[in-house]
């Protein structure tokens, strides 16, 4: 059995630049069983969030001195900041959308991968801390994965996850999830649902270690589980909050979606 390969990113509602602020249980011995189990569809809608600088106060900052702001901070009237958008490779397209909450800590975060100006994923933080992760990985329009950090290791020096917790996948994009990834330690538990009933195949278990490699018998890399590869597509600037992984994650990124460089870099969660 064949998981469906990843496919780079690709346009989902185009950003405007930064002058603008707008944006076209089956239970088993492996640990899977954890995963939450879709009922029914999924919504798999990716949509930017509007921060309209209307009546509101505008901060530009040019950081590299090029005459071009790379920073647009939205403030309301009573000083709190509402947004904020950052061109991090000085392109003239966004590349990180930030949102704030009441007490001025981040709640959600938005990210163009590809250097269009376009969202492909969206981070959700609740009490500033990153609880969920969604990703267009195929240029469908629409979300496919989803990274979820409910008890992930935290990185000491970042603060933020090292890796997700549990993943699930959407890999045929009819609206049903397909693939789940389960986080034990520095390994990762990778199963399909090859019949389409909704629920990991028990035959389809891989298990990779934080080097990609196959944890138990050879055999079981015949079970559909991804080879190990490498992958890079965040801008480098971004490093400090753009999504990274774990290397068994980034082993098995034939199947998932790689908006970051892999290792152990500032992120934690790179699909």
């Amino acid at each position: 059995m064949k998981i469906r390969g990843f496919a780079a990113f690709a346009a989902l509602a185009v950003c405007a630049p930064p002058a603008v602020f707008a944006c076209g249980s089956s239970a088993n011995s492996s640990g899977v069983a954890a995963a939450k189990l879709p009922s029914g569809s999924r919504d798999e809608s990716l949509a930017h969030e509007q921060c309209n600088e209307a009546g509101n106060r505008v901060e530009q900052l040019d950081t590299n001195n090029d005459g071009k702001p790379d920073i647009r901070r939205v403030f309301d009237k009573s000083g709190h900041e509402l947004c904020r958008v950052v061109d991090l490779n000085h392109d003239g397209h966004p590349d990180l959308y930030e949102y704030f909450d009441a007490s001025g800590t981040v709640r959600r975060r938005e990210f163009c991968y590809d250097d269009t100006g376009v969202v492909n994923a969206i981070e959700y933080y609740d009490s500033g801390k990153l609880s969920r992760r969604e990703y267009d990985t195929t240029g469908m329009h629409k979300i496919d994965t989803w990274d979820y950090f409910d008890g992930a290791p935290v990185d000491a020096k970042s603060g933020r996850p090292t890796h997700p917790a549990r993943r699930e996948r959407d890999t045929t994009g009819d609206g049903h999830v397909d693939q789940w990834w389960t986080w034990s330690g520095d390994n990762v538990t990778i199963a399909v649902d090859a019949n389409g009933d909704g629920k990991p195949d028990p035959s389809s278990q891989l298990t990779l270690d934080k080097s990609g490699q196959a944890v138990g018998s050879a055999s079981a890399q015949d079970n559909g589980a991804p080879p190990p590869a490498a992958s890079s597509a965040a801008p480098a600037a971004a490093a400090s909050a753009a999504p990274t992984d774990s290397s068994a994650a980034a082993a098995a990124a034939s199947t998932a979606p790689a908006p970051a460089a892999s290792g152990s870099a500032a992120d934690g969660g790179k699909p």
